[in-house]
């Protein structure tokens, strides 16, 4: 595995805002060490959970400004996490997955689109690169942002 380097504009923050919190909600350890690496970077503080339950604990007890959230873990799914972080919050959920197919016969089974209609925000195909991912996080954050809001 290749050593990540941010250089230039890549380590300009993600938001205007002066810290933004991302909850990580991934069983791989090491898609959640690259996002913490990636996001440090950018004034953006990331609390991860390695199970489904833990993060919407965690969601629970604290506030966050997106919420990410892969789709295959041990235990409850992507799926069903988004579906109970959705009827408790209108926070952004990046849903994150490396399959497309899983667990189907039918090959036309789309669980990040499954994700979007079960209350994901936007998807975002594993592996990304980090300019994928600062994107995925500044367009959450737009789409659920009002319209004309100005407040900061």
């Amino acid at each position: 595995m290749s050593a990540l380097h941010l250089h230039g504009s890549e380590q300009a923050p993600c938001l205007a805002k002066a810290t933004t919190r991302i909850l990580v909600i991934d069983d791989d350890a090491g898609v959640s060490t690259a996002i913490q690496a990636i996001l440090s970077r950018r004034r953006c503080e990331t609390v991860v959970a390695s199970r489904a339950h833990a993060g919407i604990h965690t969601f629970q007890a604290s506030e966050f400004d997106v919420v990410m959230v892969d789709l295959f873990m041990p235990g409850m799914n992507g799926l069903d996490t988004i579906a109970r972080i959705r009827s408790a919050s209108a926070v952004p959920i990046i849903a994150m997955s490396g399959f497309r197919l899983r667990n189907s016969l039918d090959p036309n089974r789309d669980y990040l689109g499954m994700a979007v209609l079960r209350g994901a925000t936007i998807s975002l195909r594993k592996p990304f690169s980090p300019p994928q991912l600062v994107a995925a996080i500044d367009r959450s954050l737009r789409l659920a942002s009002p319209i004309g809001d100005s407040t900061q």
